[in-house]
Parts: structure tokens; C-alpha cells; sequence
């Protein structure tokens, strides 16, 4: 167990992490498609239910 432990934190320091600015910019484009990805869902959403209120009525 402590040999696995130990083998992890040297992995850890062959990992190149990113800068503060490359962080930045992924999270806002994961937020840019989450929100795109969520209007579309909501109007995919309310235009399928329209359609089968149309259908049934």
C-alpha cells in the first residue's frame, strides 16, 4: 500500500499542469457549451411537447 502510494506521488511530479490563463480559457468554453447545450435541450424540449399537445388536442 505505501509503495503504491509512493509511486503516485512520483507520477504526480512528471505531470505538467496547466497555467492559470490555460485554465481560464477551458473552463469558460466549457461553460459556453454547457449553456449552448442547455438552450438546446430547452428548445428541443418545448418543441416536442407542443408537438404532441398538438397531436393529442
Amino acid at each position: 500500500m505505501i509503495s503504491f502510494f509512493k509511486g503516485a506521488v512520483r507520477e504526480l511530479k512528471h505531470v505538467v499542469w496547466p497555467t492559470r490563463k490555460e485554465t481560464q480559457k477551458y473552463f469558460l468554453s466549457v461553460l459556453v457549451i454547457l449553456i449552448l447545450f442547455g438552450v438546446y435541450l430547452f428548445v428541443a424540449n418545448t418543441a416536442f411537447s407542443e408537438l404532441l399537445f398538438f397531436l393529442k388536442g
